[in-house]
């Protein structure tokens, strides 16, 4: 029993490691090349993210600024 027991335990122990933690950092070094797509489009003001470039749409005329029902009565 224990002649299967180690090899599946080593096989565990490499697996883990490389699915784990060199796989990761492979990958996050590879984002690393275009950090502008990797860190995101976080939008700073006064030294504190406040949202991501992203998200939503830039609404530049008054007729699409419409209050909701719920906070206007």
């Amino acid at each position: 029993m224990f002649k299967e027991l180690r090899p599946a335990a080593l096989a565990f122990l490499v697996l883990t490691l490389i699915t784990g933690i060199v796989y990761p950092l492979i990958v996050t070094a590879f984002a690393q090349l275009f950090s502008g797509k990797a860190t995101g489009s976080v939008i700073v003001v006064n030294g504190r993210a406040v949202g991501s470039g992203l998200i939503g749409q830039p609404f530049s005329d008054p007729k699409y600024f419409w209050s909701r029902p719920s906070a206007t009565s």
